[in-house]
């Protein structure tokens, strides 16, 4: 039995760890700030390694700290960043830190009171700004490091800190440090995405503890016994323990017979506590945290104030300090490891633990800040009326500070409390109606739009709309709004709601949902009900000279001058939406003027500048805590340009980033629909086929998504087309035909362009079949007509028309062309490929070999550089059967070894263009321009680009 010390005096086995850690420090302390995250499973050493490192760190250094806890981690805003600043005024002093906030007062009050009064409303980013700032301001003085411990349990507000101060460090002496449990949480908890995010910034530093090695286990056993090791027995130890140094060190003095499994082991070490060292460490584990004196007395049943029970405490606490069970921090005391305390509280027989847990609420309460805890502790006794009004009230805190998952943790508590309290409405203040109300907003603002609609759902089943119809109405339209983020639908509750609150009556609340239900008109493209709904509500707004009513009718305005091709019109409303939106601090609002008018930037071509705005509009919903939910939309309309520019490897890595958050399915949805675009222009069938399965399930059960729908339908028909099926294509064509009426104006045009390939191909296959020759003629005029009702033209829509009128206009090269140019004009690589190769086909036919051969060429080597794989194939098939072999990109017979694309570049690079303007002039990635670049300057044997031009114009290689 473990009777002294067994904590190693010494860390053995971590130098390169620490020096890695230190390494980090150097860089922060030179002014480039990181994060570095240590993982490792539980007793590897995570937090020994951090407190190491951080030891005698040069340039005095203020180390603040601060741990996530197990126990309310879902309930509990900014536990460890609490903490932190707690430690902050303990080490800097109330004053100096006071002076460093905002004068005209701090959101950070709301943690500590004593730096003053919060101010009475702040926005949902203020709380991370501050601290961003107050962090860096310190930092000008000495360099910071902030630890926080067991991110893997960190609530969701301090999830959110955590990374939002990873990603804004840009300057300023400060190191930020998390220690995370391998393994912890469970695949698709947030947590687990959080950290699965910052693995992938390149700011962020991942340092993983391995197993101890046999001799690195022996010189830990030598540090703990005092004595040199003996060989046999460290073995055996490193075997049994998997070289993790806690469980080695609870082998150390445990015998050569100890129980099977760590809980025994790790309980091995308390079995023969004294009476009052026991409760003490019992206490200390129901408490989940570290405890001060007062409270530790009162939940181990010392509560006392005589010098006889002081002592029996100090003396309990004496004894568990000496077995290395306990240590003393800041604030109290803390059972010395996780595991330990996990253990020890497993051990707990079910009434005793309930009954401390509300010996611990009965202890806590009255204090400050005692909230979440208090309603943990008192729903863990099973004493349920304590603890509904006690997770009320943190409730209303959490909604000060904008801890949306928190709030509603806390509310759903609350809800699932309340049968079992008898007058449950008097403790809280509430109905349980205003409750459901409660939690469907908050849902809303955090993101969870399925609970959400569950609440509101039930809410409603509880009102009468002829009694509270502005009620019902207001609640209705929670409801629509959380269905359209959900699944697209939620437009028979808007209107509902409208139908609710006549004119005259509630005039604001008429407004807002005249504004939601254009929201959701447009997004179902009903542009007629959308143009009349945001007018009406717009007007409302105007007369009542209220600006947060007018953003989201301008919002939707603004895409429906896009729509109607007013261009110049539709960007000064989106930007005026977003100036009214961001002053009123509706952030959904805000985040969809980047979306939509990003869109409509694609939608007149310009991809460069839409996917530049998107991904604007994708920081600024990561800054205000929205980059799983609007911050996944616009890294789908992001990807998509980017598909459309060529940069697939980029569009790929967005969609994946934003997938790995585990976004709303719609939203998922979209991610995968420009997904699905690349891997199956790069011949990737397996996956481009598993996509589309994932997306024929989304779509089955969400029909209200007519923008996902109508983008799944044509990647059907391509998928069809690519099978050399076009039979399958023109029926797919078929069943969208009359749908295609309501779909976006350029996915229309594309149902278009494939329906005639797929026309084309029939005709190719069956070029004597009369029946299948009038099929064609009659779908063609169907085609021809829908494409000719479209309202407006944008330059993309003008290529989709020269294409169509290419492929109906067969064997005339003046109209392939014309397309090509179209295309090659939007920058559009992957397009102005294919279309260049129905054009060599035209050529053929009319046995002009030299135009197919120019063709084909610029064909393939547009489809090389964005590795498309399928048309890659048919661009070679086609050379080969029109006996074309010089069209394949081989050296181009310079003396060089310089390939033809190869010198594309350096012709470009000759007139003193920068790789991305390379890039753009010939439709390439800049990293593929970098490597031809790197090629050309080796081929030419020259060190600089200024050398490569000489030396190219020296050998006449730039003569065309």
């Amino acid at each position: 039995m473990v009777t002294g010390s067994v904590v190693s005096p010494v860390l053995v086995g971590r130098d390169g760890e620490i020096a890695a850690l230190r390494a980090a420090y150097e860089r922060a302390r030179a002014g480039r700030p990181g994060t570095v995250l240590v993982c490792g499973e539980p007793g590897i050493g995570k937090s020994r390694l951090v407190a190491a490192a951080v030891r005698e760190l040069p340039g005095d250094p203020l180390v603040l700290s601060g741990g996530c806890l197990e126990l309310g981690s879902e309930g509990a805003p900014y536990v460890p960043f609490v903490a932190v600043l707690r430690d902050l005024v303990r080490r800097f002093g109330r004053a100096q830190v006071a002076a460093l906030l905002p004068p005209g007062g701090s959101a950070l009050g709301d943690w500590l009171p004593d730096l003053g009064p919060a101010p009475a409303r702040y926005g949902p980013t203020r709380l991370l700004e501050e601290m961003l700032t107050l962090l860096c301001r310190v930092a000008e003085a000495r360099p910071v490091v902030v630890v926080v411990e067991d991110l893997h349990w960190a609530d969701a507000s301090s999830r959110e800190l955590f990374a939002y101060l990873a990603r804004n460090l840009a300057d300023g002496a400060v190191l930020l440090v998390g220690t995370v449990r391998t393994g912890e949480p469970a695949a698709g908890h947030p947590n687990r995405r959080m950290l699965a995010e910052l693995g992938r910034g390149g700011a962020v530093e991942r340092i993983v503890l391995g197993p101890l090695e046999q001799g690195h286990v022996a010189a830990l056993l030598a540090a703990v016994d005092g004595q040199a090791p003996d060989p046999a027995r460290s073995a055996r130890i490193h075997r049994r323990s998997g070289g993790n140094p806690l469980f080695v060190e609870a082998l150390s003095n445990a015998g050569e017979a100890p129980p099977g499994d760590l809980r025994s082991l790790l309980l091995a070490r308390i079995i023969d506590l004294p009476g009052p060292a026991r409760d003490v460490l019992e206490a200390l584990a129901i408490a989940g945290a570290e405890l001060p004196d007062d409270l530790v007395r009162e939940v181990a049943g010392e509560s006392g104030k005589s010098a006889e029970s002081g002592d029996r405490v100090r003396a309990a606490i004496d004894e568990l300090s000496g077995r290395d069970l306990v240590v003393a921090r800041e604030d109290g005391y803390a059972i010395r490891h996780d595991l330990i305390r996990e253990a020890v509280y497993e051990a707990l027989p079910p009434d005793r633990r309930r009954h401390m847990h509300a010996r611990c609420a009965e202890a806590l309460a009255g204090r400050a800040g005692g909230g979440t805890a208090l309603a943990e502790h008192w729903t863990a006794a099973g004493e349920f009326a304590r603890a509904l009004p006690a997770a009320w009230d943190a409730a209303g805190l959490a909604a000060r500070q904008n801890a949306y998952d928190e709030q509603l943790h806390l509310l759903e508590l609350v809800l699932e409390q309340w049968e079992k309290v008898p007058d449950a409405s008097g403790l809280v203040g509430a109905s349980r109606t205003a409750v459901l109300e409660h939690a469907a907003a908050v849902a809303f603002a955090a993101g969870r739009s399925a609970a959400g609609v569950a609440y509101g759902t039930a809410a409603l089943d509880e009102l009468d709309p002829a009694a509270e119809p502005e009620r019902v109405a207001r609640l209705l339209g929670l409801r629509g709004r959380l269905r359209s983020r959900l699944d697209g639908t939620g437009r028979d509750d808007l209107r509902r709601a409208v139908a609710l609150v006549p004119a005259g009556s509630a005039d604001p609340l008429r407004s807002r949902l005249l504004s939601a239900s254009a929201f959701t008109d447009f997004m179902a493209g009903d542009t007629g009900d959308a143009r009349r709904h945001a007018a009406e509500a717009l007007d409302i707004a105007e007369r009542l000279g209220a600006d947060a009513l007018r953003a989201p009718a301008l919002l939707v305005l603004a895409a429906l001058h896009g729509l109607d091709g007013g261009h110049e019109q539709m960007r000064r409303t989106f930007a005026e939406a977003r100036r009214t939106a961001e002053a009123a601090e509706d952030t959904h609002t805000f985040l969809t003027t980047f979306q939509w008018e990003a869109i409509d930037i694609a939608d007149a071509g310009r991809y460069e500048e839409a996917a530049a705005l998107a991904g604007t509009g994708q920081r600024a919903a990561e800054r205000l805590g929205q980059g799983r939910s609007r911050g996944s939309m616009l890294a789908a309309v992001r990807a998509a340009q980017l598909c459309s520019l060529g940069r697939w490897d980029e569009a790929l890595e967005v969609a994946g980033d934003a997938l790995a958050l585990a976004p709303p399915p719609l939203y998922t949805a979209y991610l995968r629909l420009a997904t699905a675009e690349v891997t199956h222009r790069r011949g990737e069938t397996g996956r481009f086929e598993t996509l589309l399965r994932q997306l024929a399930e989304f779509v089955r059960h969400t029909p209200g998504a007519v923008e996902a729908t109508s983008w799944f339908a044509l990647l059907r028909i391509v998928h069809a087309l690519g099978r050399d099926d076009p039979e399958a294509a023109d029926r797919i064509v078929s069943e969208h035909l009359a749908a295609a009426e309501a779909w976006p104006p350029h996915d229309t045009a594309r149902l278009a362009v494939l329906g005639a390939r797929a026309q084309r191909l029939r005709r190719t296959a069956a070029p004597r079949n009369r029946r299948i020759a009038d099929q064609t003629a009659d779908r063609l005029g169907e085609l021809a007509r829908m494409l000719d009702s479209l309202p407006a033209t944008t330059p993309v829509l003008d290529a989709h028309r020269r294409t169509f009128r290419a492929l109906t206009s067969p064997g005339e090269l003046p109209a392939w062309d014309d397309a090509a140019d179209a295309w090659r004009a939007l920058r559009n690589p992957y397009e102005t490929a294919v279309v260049l190769a129905e054009g060599a086909v035209a050529a053929l036919a009319s046995n002009n070999r030299p135009g197919a051969r120019v063709r084909l060429r610029e064909a393939r080597a547009l489809a090389t550089t964005l590795g498309a794989a399928p048309l890659l194939a048919r661009i070679d098939d086609l050379a080969s059967r029109g006996r074309l072999g010089d069209v394949a990109d081989a050296p181009a017979g310079n003396g060089h070894g310089l390939t033809r694309r190869e010198l594309d570049v350096l012709r470009v690079l000759a007139r003193g263009r920068s790789n991305p303007q390379i890039a753009a002039e010939l439709f390439i990635s800049t990293n593929t321009v970098a490597t031809h670049v790197a090629r050309i300057l080796t081929k030419l044997g020259v060190a600089t680009r200024t050398e490569a031009a000489a030396r190219a114009r020296e050998y006449g290689l730039l003569d065309r």
